[in-house]
């Protein structure tokens, strides 16, 4: 029997992304087999217990030497308590690496912690925008500091900065779409990364790709049906749609040209507005942040799961079906037409009637074990 091994999972993600939310959901699902580290939170306790009282809102304002010397004193501590964990509990750092605050980036992470903490796995929490400026818009300290521009650019810098780290390390770092619920981290966990450590087969992870605009809605409803039963044989599904922010351009147009000035949209079950000149000032990051996003989706995934039961052509599809085959994944494809562009099959793996037939192959060749 194989020796179990701590996993040490470095979390990060910003301000308004629910992140500490989202692996407390995780801790839950794994039944007292994770403890979460959150290092805010440890930081407003420590500088309490040393009698001052610093108020939420004004810690990014501390001089930067007090700052970090108050982030070291907690890594401190979560070193000391890191040779007492055992292999049936695993541990989950929450943090940042960087803020921005007034207009400017402040770091949120030291290197020789860094190293010494040697996590095994870093992964990014992130959520579609306007919940996150809606979320940040109800704290006081946050309130009207940064546009829906300035989140798109500070969540790109927190994901670029963590992949970093984890380039830095030799180690796996993933994108995690808050909507896709703590299933997927905890498989990423459980079912992939520990398996690995620990020298097993880990579970087969996969992008899902499939027409996305001018679709009917009941295509979308066989979309989940797929993506369900994948689910159920094992494999780790990662799915574009868990972050709709293109929805919220077409909401602004809409808006604008009926003389509105904001777009109403429900965040946490409460009403919120965002301003169209804060959309519209987003535009070109919006569009071109979903293209780079797929493509991180498609290279954390080992292979891409095609649905394409339409005969229209989709340009979106083709190109991660492109990128995924010139990035050495394999491009499984659900596709019960007669007629196949040459194109389409050559940048094909294998071609299959229904998921039935995609099920039994993936089991034949040892993926679903």
């Amino acid at each position: 029997m194989r020796e179990a091994k701590v996993m040490i999972i470095f979390a990060t993600g910003i301000s308004g992304s629910k992140r500490l939310e989202y692996l407390r959901e995780v801790a839950e699902l794994a039944q007292g087999r994770v403890e979460i580290k959150d290092i805010g939170s440890l930081m407003f306790e420590k500088s309490r217990h040393l009698g001052i009282d610093i108020p939420e809102g004004k810690i990014l304002d501390l001089d930067p030497f007090a700052l970090n010397y108050l982030r070291a004193a907690i890594f401190e501590e979560i070193l000391k308590e890191k040779s007492e964990f055992e292999g049936d509990r695993d541990l989950i750092i929450s943090t940042h690496t960087c803020f921005r605050w007034k207009k400017h980036l402040v770091p949120a992470f030291n290197f020789y912690y860094l190293n010494r903490l040697n996590p095994d796995l870093y992964i990014t929490v992130i959520d579609n925008i306007h919940k996150v400026k809606a979320r940040l818009e109800r704290r006081p300290h946050w309130r009207g500091r940064l546009s829906i521009k300035d989140l798109l650019i500070w969540r790109d810098e927190e994901v670029f900065i963590t992949e970093m780290l984890a380039q830095y390390q030799n180690k796996p770092h993933y994108i995690i779409a808050r909507d896709e619920g703590p299933e997927l981290l905890h498989s990423i966990i459980y079912r992939v990364e520990k398996r690995r450590k620990e020298g097993r087969r880990p579970a087969l992870k996969a992008y899902l790709s499939y027409p996305i605009t001018h679709v009917q809605e009941e295509f979308l409803t066989e979309k989940e049906e797929v993506k369900k039963r994948l689910k159920e044989a094992g494999v780790v599904i990662f799915d574009p749609i868990s972050i709709k922010e293109v929805e919220l351009l077409g909401y602004a147009e809409e808006a604008k040209a009926g003389g509105k000035d904001v777009v109403k949209v429900e965040v946490d079950g409460e009403e919120e507005y965002i301003p169209v000149r804060e959309l519209e000032e987003a535009r070109e990051d919006i569009v071109n942040q979903v293209v780079a996003r797929d493509y991180k989706l498609i290279e954390q995934s080992d292979a891409i799961i095609v649905y394409y039961p339409i005969t229209t052509l989709s340009p979106g599809v083709l190109s991660e079906i492109n990128y995924g085959f010139t990035h050495n994944k394999d491009v499984f494809t659900i596709f019960p037409h007669e007629s196949i562009s040459p194109f389409f099959e050559y940048y094909t793996t294998r071609i299959f009637k229904d998921v039935d037939s995609l099920l039994d192959y993936l089991d034949s060749q040892g993926y679903l074990a």
